[in-house]
């Protein structure tokens, strides 16, 4: 990706997209959340 050929309002465009797919990754994936994350093979016994 060439950030020297984006506009300003481009580049500032693809950090928020870049931040709400994070969001949304860490949301999936429980973070912050322990009784959301999924079972792992090492809780289990």
């Amino acid at each position: 990706m060439d950030f020297t050929k984006m506009s300003t309002s481009e580049f500032v465009a693809k950090i928020h997209e870049a931040q709400a797919k994070d969001l949304k990754n860490k949301q999936h994936q429980g973070l912050g959340h322990p009784e959301k994350n999924l079972p792992t093979k090492h809780g289990i016994r």
